[in-house]
């Protein structure tokens, strides 16, 4: 096998330790080998030679998902996509053709000089678009224009046999300017995380940039007032983003490592409101429409925020490191994600946070309302010592996902450690399809065999 990768990529890397584990509480397992892509045509070669054998192959490019989701399999391929980098913009249109080492920070700027604009995630500047794409990330202009999923125009991907599709408008006309007309396979790539086949092209909707543009961010003394906020101003249609997240990111962001209770009089959930307009007229509509909708909550500029907080520049403008999650002394990083009903957000908010708080972690979540407030986006994230919690930490991410299923919240970037309860919950009928879909594109079963491994 060596012999044949070093013939298809040059060469091995030699250090498989360091793309074993990844800051989740999930269990790492040491691959066989790992190869880096310079060329899309490297891939079919690869997934030929794999299926061939019987080797399983994970896509990665970063590796800063916190699901666990690039964590491959033992003895398998670890498939290293970060030089793939080309990036075509088409300005008219308004969509961008990305490989998957494009990151946010070149897609922002390449977007910028031809006028266009997009929203980003909470994730580091170098961090992979095309992964957070094809799983379902969020941005700041989620409210407008829904989870990055809903952004996804069509893909280039190779199947475990090698073979190469081309999905959306671009599978006829080259061009990939919407999913439809044609049958809409794009969704056999989203969210199946490399178990349908490996994307090496995504095309990703852009937006006009506006002439003006403004964050502020809103103190709620409880997060029923937040959420409360944040419902009403999803359907006056007139805002990017409002995602509200809860007291101990303000604190740590201010470095403050070791966090008690919460002091009843500091604010209990903090919401970004994102919004812009082309003309000063349209921007004072927005401002003061958000000034009515929560009299008690004068919005902040966050460039004011900045000059009495300067710890706060992370939140300032994103994408951005936030370096109090990921750079502290116990090195673990995780959440459950999940999609889910606006009107029990309050309800799925405080369950979690109650079984949060029990466990002695800080209750860290984030609520957005999402497409315009058909459907919520309810989060916690956790920080913890990956040398002493992480049993501790799978234990209560279990329980934390029974909780919110139990309200109607499906989780997304699902780790492995809630599959035996999302197999247990799942239409049989839509698991069944699964299964035969997976076993139809990928009979040896090579492609990130891990994921969606339902018990």
């Amino acid at each position: 096998m060596r012999e044949d990768l070093v013939r298809i990529f040059g060469g091995v890397h030699e250090d498989v330790a360091a793309h074993a584990g990844d800051m989740t509480e999930n269990e790492p397992r040491t691959p066989a080998f790992v190869v880096e892509a310079t060329r899309a045509d490297q891939v079919p070669e690869l997934l030929r030679l794999a299926s061939a054998r019987g080797v399983p192959v994970t896509p990665k490019v970063t590796g800063l998902n916190i699901g666990g989701l690039a964590i491959p399999a033992e003895g398998g391929i670890v498939l290293d996509l970060r030089k793939l980098d080309r990036v075509e913009i088409d300005r008219h249109n308004m969509v961008a053709w990305i490989e998957p080492g494009v990151s946010w920070a070149r897609l922002k700027e390449e977007a910028h000089k031809v006028g266009l604009a997009l929203g980003f995630p909470l994730a580091p500047p170098e961090t992979s678009v095309l992964a957070c794409a094809l799983m379902d990330g969020l941005s700041t202009m989620a409210l407008a224009h829904g989870s990055f999923g809903d952004w996804v125009h069509g893909v280039e991907a190779y199947l475990a046999d090698g073979t190469k599709v081309v999905t959306g408008s671009a599978a006829m006309s080259g061009r990939p300017l919407s999913r439809g007309p044609l049958p809409d396979l794009t969704g056999m790539f989203l969210n199946w995380y490399g178990g349908t086949g490996v994307v090496t092209r995504l095309a990703l909707a852009l937006w006009p940039k506006r002439a003006f543009r403004e964050r502020e961010i809103l103190p709620f003394k409880d997060i029923e007032g937040g959420i409360a906020l944040m419902r009403a101003g999803a359907r006056t249609g007139l805002f990017d983003d409002l995602g509200g997240l809860s007291w101990p990111a303000a604190k740590w962001a201010f470095g403050l490592d070791r966090l008690g209770p919460r002091d009843p009089n500091e604010p209990e959930l903090y919401v970004i409101a994102d919004y812009g307009a082309d003309t000063k007229a349209e921007m004072k509509v927005k401002e003061e429409r958000l000034r009515e909708l929560a009299p008690g909550a004068p919005p902040i500029p966050v460039a004011e925020l900045l000059a009495l907080a300067p710890d706060l520049q992370p939140f300032a403008e994103l994408p951005a490191r936030l370096g109090f999650l990921m750079d502290h002394e116990g090195g673990g990083l995780t959440w459950i994600g999940t999609f889910g009903p606006m009107e029990r957000l309050e309800e799925g908010a405080r369950a979690g946070m109650r079984i949060v708080e029990g466990s002695g972690n800080p209750p860290l979540v984030v609520v957005r309302p999402m497409k315009g407030g058909h459907y919520a986006v309810l989060r916690f994230i956790f920080r913890f010592d990956k040398a002493r919690d992480t049993e501790r930490v799978r234990a209560l991410m279990v329980e934390l996902g029974r909780a919110l299923m139990d309200l109607g919240y499906v989780p997304y970037k699902c780790p492995a450690t809630l599959y035996e309860e999302v197999a247990r919950r799942i239409d049989p009928g839509f698991r069944a399809l699964m299964e035969r879909m997976r076993k139809a594109i990928d009979p040896k079963g090579i492609l990130n065999p891990d994921r969606w491994k339902l018990p």
